[in-house]
């Protein structure tokens, strides 16, 4: 049993910004000494996060849909220590927004993790489009886009009175500090001195009493101890790592269970190294954007040469995303350029556009692999941006007709289009430390 100090932090109107008032608050917790840890209620990585410049770690992520109900209390414990404060943020799908997730849900997370819930409330919206009923599912309010203090005085009256629910503090409109909130290019991440001006103005807003007894208020987890990871730890197992400002799209607790399992990570860059580390287990590609330095990373011959030699040698690769674009032989771009990549596997990874999408995605194996044997599914998210098209002999380890190009590989090569976070498949997680076996192509089932 581990007690949790934790809360879910969301919004509740269609189209409002959450991030201001999740940096804010983060940052002002962070300030006063409470260690906040942010989690995502999805496995998106796409979205800017706040948290690393904040606290110096990336926020972690919990998934009704990708994990289970004993998934997500094993992560929520594993990721905290008894001194911090656990934030869940995302977009509450109840009815007063009128939107409801059909995969991943914060209400959902809510009702695993008993977590109080704090709505955040644009009150410019609120002026503009009239006040909603109230939720009973709500446990406090954080106000934002707020004028002035009259008008914080006048929501606080207005929304206590008539939703019966207390606010926690309030975020004023500050129209400079959220211009640098919204222009924030895709990929990149909010600066700390953002950050940091975010929470100076929220911190003496904040009833700092109620939000520590609201944090405090739920019971606490009870979760197994993760048996397996002191059997991984026996032997010696060192993972290669994919490491730049190219190839830097990893679930953070997929790299923190590895290592808990003993695995030495090996950093290597595909724009700058000139080999793989050496005697190393398993090369891990995480998803990443090589569209934009494709001339550099075709470049690289000495890198390239250097994971043709491993994987003749039965070396095993796993890459998912944009990992899988450099694995291919080619990469077209959407201006119609060709760049040669480093031909692991004998297909093209056509770019249908430069912005990032993700959709939920569900694959069972039809085939066996040191990843996953046959029969067993997994949720990930598919990255939609990726087209791949087969130019010679490949194993598809997919069943399912529809995501028969989304899971490839070839000899112990595999590479795939959807996204998983292993620390929520942790059958999976086990395999990269198992004994495994060459994989031959088969001469009929699995060719593309």
């Amino acid at each position: 049993m581990r007690h949790v100090p934790r809360f879910a932090l969301g919004t509740i109107q269609a189209g409002a910004s959450r991030n201001p008032c999740i940096w804010g608050l983060v940052a002002a917790l962070a300030e006063i000494g409470d260690s906040p840890l942010p989690f995502r209620s999805s496995f998106d990585l796409s979205c800017p996060d706040g948290a690393k410049p904040i606290i110096g770690r990336a926020s972690r992520h919990l998934d009704s849909w990708a994990m289970s109900r004993s998934d997500a209390i094993s992560a929520l414990a594993r990721a905290t220590t008894d001194r911090d404060t656990a934030i869940i943020e995302g977009a509450f799908d109840s009815g007063i927004t009128g939107h409801s997730s059909t995969h991943h849900s914060l209400d959902r997370l809510c009702e695993w993790l008993d977590l109080p819930r704090i709505a955040i409330v644009d009150v410019l919206k609120l002026a503009n489009c009239g006040l909603m009923p109230s939720h009973a599912k709500i446990d406090a309010l954080l106000l934002d886009r707020v004028r002035d203090d009259h008008d914080a005085a006048y929501w606080q009256t207005t929304l206590e009175s008539l939703w019966k629910t207390p606010v926690l503090g309030w975020l004023d409109e500050a129209a400079p500090l959220r211009t640098a909130c919204a222009s924030l290019a895709t990929g990149s991440h909010p600066s700390r001195e953002l950050c940091a001006a975010l929470g100076q103005r929220l911190l003496p807003t904040l009833r700092l009493d109620r939000l520590r007894r609201l944090a405090r208020k739920p019971a606490a987890l009870s979760f197994e101890p993760e048996a397996w990871l002191l059997g991984a730890q026996q032997r010696h197992f060192r993972i290669a790592v994919a490491m730049d400002e190219i190839y830097c799209g990893y679930y953070p607790e997929t790299l923190d269970l590895l290592e808990a399992a003993g695995a030495e990570l090996c950093d290597f860059s595909p724009l700058r190294s000139e080999s793989i580390p050496e005697n190393c287990d398993v090369v891990y590609f995480g998803c990443g954007r090589p569209e934009r330095e494709p001339e550099k990373l075709a470049a690289n011959h000495c890198l390239k040469q250097s994971l043709r030699s491993y994987a003749a040698a039965g070396g095993r690769i796993y890459a998912e995303g944009g990992g899988l674009a450099y694995l291919c032989r080619e990469m077209v771009l959407p201006c119609g350029g060709s760049i040669s990549m480093t031909g692991l596997l004998p297909a093209t990874a056509r770019l249908q556009n430069s912005a990032s999408s993700f959709e939920p995605a569900e694959i069972t194996f039809g085939l066996s692999s040191w990843l996953a044997p046959a029969r067993v599914s997994l949720r990930g998210y598919r990255h939609t941006g990726w087209q791949i098209e087969p130019q010679g002999a490949l194993l598809t380890y997919a069943e399912n007709l529809e995501h028969q190009l989304d899971m490839l590989g070839r000899d112990n090569i595999i590479a795939s289009r959807v996204l998983i976070n292993l620390a929520a498949n942790r059958h999976l997680l086990r395999r990269f430390f198992e004994p495994y076996m060459p994989v031959a192509i088969p001469t009929q089932r699995g060719r593309q």
